[in-house]
């Protein structure tokens, strides 16, 4: 998806959807316009129809004519008030339809980065970015539809009035509408990096806070509720110092608006006076101008308002996409392929990787055959874990190549790739669901029964029916409600459930007790049948039933082989192995 990075075409680019509905609001405004202007010439007739039955003591004739326009009167008032009814109707399916494309569109494309962007962001903060562009855009486009353009519509109406009534008050009226325009949007432009700043300092501290409460076990079990006060504090606080000195540069814009309104409600009325004692216009001229110039009066002042109100939403909108819709550092080709039915025969040639300057992998080369088990060991930052990124195209690689069935793994579609992947991680994920909802994740159209089935596998059933809502017991956050080994069997039950031809380990049962830790390896014996494997484990015992164990060091693979023929060998595995026995290996 091609989403626009400036404010304006975004907000046209969102809008795509609903823009029968701007077309029919603005018609309806157009015509509400058109009959304020027409309110205000009955105004003025009334007014001079009132005047002449006054002047002819209330003769027939003159009260004729000042009944019918009190009829009008009101008649017209009831029509304009429902027609701007209808550009609310309208207007409003527009701005609440463009606010929800942004929310989804924004959210898609966050979903699409790499888990490399995300490492580097707080997730509450783009959260918030999403929100605070969804509301710029319904602000906005609700400011465009019932502010901005009624005042320009409304403008040239009166325009067109005043210069019935006199020339010199047109002219008028025209240059000092056109000065407070432009000073308004010059000021206001000149605040837009006070606007940009104050959207960014709220996203971080709104950043802080979720990253704290995210963890706010190690809060408590470290007592830093003080820290993390004045740690979160210093953000809010910051946000408070640009929020004050924006609002006090909106404040100085709305105390000039005043000054020059204050001016031009002078100016106008002391010009109609003048233009009357020539005899050029009549006292429903005089109420005309008056009442047009107080209601033109506080429009003015109101949208000078709004274009402060503008440029926040403007700056809000732009600091999100600023920060979400940035290039993909990794993405299909065009013409990517689809992945299927694979044998699980996996290639990785001549791979050479790096993070930044610091090299991972220089022309790594192994081979898993078709259904077999292959276990990585090594000591932390040797590339066990690197290695399944590249394999799950999470990173690209630099050079080489990694092949599935000799297919190029950057040939085809990461969505079908991962599909041929079923990954159990370390750090296991669990959304704020229900179980039977984790469980199916792995397999959107899998039926109760199957999921069930699913669950029996990775020994996962017999505890889920002792939660007195079963299946159907919510989780919690990243599944805080279940313990290690129960994350892990609901990972491996969702594994089961997605039946692909790959699957990927990345193992540790250290922080389990040894009734999970049974239950668990039983389950993932189960779920490597018949299947090509790649497991990263952090117990080398669970490794005695894989074909094949590869050692890695620095990136490089330094003994490869069975467990008890890297055992006899004495090497690094052998150290690894004893480290191990006497209770530690990192």
């Amino acid at each position: 998806m091609k989403i626009p990075q400036k404010p304006i075409p975004f907000m046209w680019f969102v809008a795509k959807k609903s823009r029968k509905w701007a077309i029919l609001a603005m018609l309806a405004v157009t015509c509400a316009q058109l009959l304020d202007g027409a309110f205000l010439l009955v105004l003025r007739a009334l007014t001079d129809s009132a005047t002449n039955a006054v002047a002819s003591d209330f003769s027939d004739v003159s009260m004729d004519s000042l009944w019918f326009w009190v009829i009008v009167f009101p008649l017209l008032y009831f029509f304009i008030e429902n027609v701007w009814r209808l550009s609310g109707v309208s207007g409003m399916r527009l701005v609440t339809e463009s606010e929800a494309t942004v929310a989804k569109d924004l959210f898609e494309y966050l979903i699409e980065h790499s888990r490399a962007y995300f490492n580097k962001k707080f997730a509450g903060s783009l959260v918030n970015k999403i929100s605070n562009a969804s509301r710029g855009v319904n602000s906005m486009f609700s400011n465009i539809l019932w502010q901005f353009y009624p005042l320009l519509v409304g403008l040239i109406i009166n325009l067109v009035i005043v210069i019935s009534i006199d020339k010199m008050l047109g002219v008028l009226f025209a240059v000092w509408v056109g000065v407070f325009l432009s000073f308004n949007y010059y000021v206001v432009r000149k605040k837009q990096h006070l606007s940009f700043a104050v959207a960014k300092a709220g996203s971080e501290a709104k950043g802080k806070m979720v990253d704290t409460v995210s963890n706010i076990a190690a809060v408590h079990a470290n007592a830093r509720h003080k820290y993390e006060r004045d740690f979160v504090g210093t953000f809010i606080e910051e946000y408070r110092k640009k929020h004050l000195k924006s609002w006090i540069a909106s404040e100085w814009i709305l105390f000039a608006n005043g000054f020059l309104l204050s001016i031009f409600v002078f100016g106008m009325i002391a010009i109609t006076i003048f233009v009357m004692k020539n005899s050029y216009a009549t006292l429903g001229s005089l109420v005309l101008i008056i009442s047009m110039t107080v209601d033109l009066t506080r429009s003015l002042f109101f949208i000078g308002h709004k274009m402060t109100d503008a440029i926040d939403d403007y700056s809000q909108i732009e600091e999100g996409l600023s920060e979400l819709v940035v290039p993909y550092d990794i993405t299909d080709k065009p013409d990517a392929k689809i992945l299927t039915g694979t044998s699980g025969h996996l290639v990785f040639k001549d791979v050479s990787f790096s993070f930044g300057k610091t090299v991972v992998f220089d022309k790594f080369c192994l081979e898993v055959k078709a259904g077999e088990k292959v276990g990585i060991v090594g000591v932390s930052g040797a590339g066990k874990t690197t290695l399944t990124d590249l394999l799950m195209r999470n990173h690209d690689i630099r050079e080489g190549k990694v092949t599935i069935d000799d297919n190029d793994i950057r040939d085809v579609t990461r969505k079908s790739l991962r599909g041929q992947i079923a990954f159990v991680p370390q750090d296991v994920s669990l959304f704020h669901r229900t179980i039977r909802e984790n469980i199916g994740y792995g397999n959107l159209g899998a039926s109760n029964e199957e999921i069930v089935e699913a669950a029996k596998k990775a020994q996962a059933h017999k505890f889920i029916e002792s939660f007195p809502n079963g299946y159907d017991t919510f989780v919690g956050e990243r599944g805080v409600r279940l313990s290690g080994g129960q994350r892990q069997s609901v990972a491996i039950a969702r594994a089961f459930l997605k039946s692909a031809p790959f699957l990927v380990l990345d193992e540790d049962t250290s922080s389990l007790d040894s009734e999970s830790e049974l239950a668990v390896q039983s389950a993932l014996a189960k779920l490597m049948r018949g299947k090509s494997v790649i497991a990263i484990a952090h117990r080398l015992s669970t490794l005695r039933i894989m074909d094949r164990i590869v050692v890695l060091e620095k990136g490089r693979i330094v003994e490869s082989g069975t467990h008890e023929s890297l055992l006899s060998g004495g090497g690094v595995y052998s150290e690894l192995w004893k480290h191990q026995v006497e209770g530690f290996i990192e």
